[in-house]
């Protein structure tokens, strides 16, 4: 067990810079424990920077439980955006809804398109249901000053959110009740799949580009709220 000092700055300082760094990797996969160790290094305290050769495995399990909590939480957001969309419509709707929805036409599906119009090419990702339940990884990881924030793209983050909100409609669509994101094996396949529309294509080219991606983070942020400070 980490003591108690430790584990106030696995909180403070160690949790968000993980799952920010979760978030630009790849949807299901965990840092393996170099990795823990390098971020651990950067961005704890003087003190306990060489606190981890000793705690490693207690810091692992925690690791392991916080990147869970992120997955479920983006699972849980896209649950509660499907239900809004979805609210007012009769079964018969709803079916018809969702099945528009998820119909996919080379990899791409409607909803990940604002007004589901996929002539716009450049606003993919873009739409209200991908914008709100992106915005959740932001949400987790606003208190990171932005010059401590990578300059990597939160691919894995938004793979998780795409992800999710086909998952939500899934389950809507069969009155199947939610059980937990993380621990989803069809989610996870649909990860692997999901993380193809952000490789690169034969010829080298960014299927996503830099500017389309600044576009994808600024919708999502328009979504997280400002910290305004609370007076007590």
């Amino acid at each position: 067990y980490l003591p108690e000092k430790t584990k106030a700055a696995f909180f403070q300082y160690f949790k968000l810079a993980l799952i920010e760094f979760a978030g630009c990797g790849t949807a299901w996969n965990d840092p393996d424990s170099d990795e823990l160790q390098e971020l651990w290094v950067k961005v704890m305290p003087n003190e306990m920077k060489d606190q981890y050769s000793q705690f490693g495995g207690a810091i692992g399990e925690m690791a392991t439980e916080s990147l869970k909590g992120w997955r479920n939480s983006i699972g849980e957001a896209a649950i509660t955006i499907v239900d809004q969309i979805l609210d007012g419509k009769n079964e018969d709707e709803r079916k018809t809804f969702i099945k528009e929805q998820i119909k996919s036409k080379d990899g791409m599906r409607p909803y990940y398109y604002p007004e589901n119009n996929a002539e716009l090419p450049e606003g993919v990702f873009q739409s209200r249901i991908v914008s709100e339940t992106f915005a959740t990884h932001f949400k987790i990881i606003k208190n990171i000053p932005d010059d401590s924030r990578s300059e990597a793209f939160p691919e894995a983050a938004l793979v998780l959110s795409i992800v999710a909100i086909n998952r939500a409609f899934f389950l809507s669509k069969n009155g199947i009740p939610p059980g937990d994101f993380s621990s989803d094996q069809k989610a996870k396949d649909l990860g692997r799949q999901t993380h193809q529309l952000f490789a690169k294509t034969p010829d080298g080219e960014d299927r996503i580009s830099a500017q389309t991606w600044s576009k994808i983070i600024a919708a999502a942020q328009a979504h997280v709220k400002p910290q305004t400070s609370s007076i007590n």
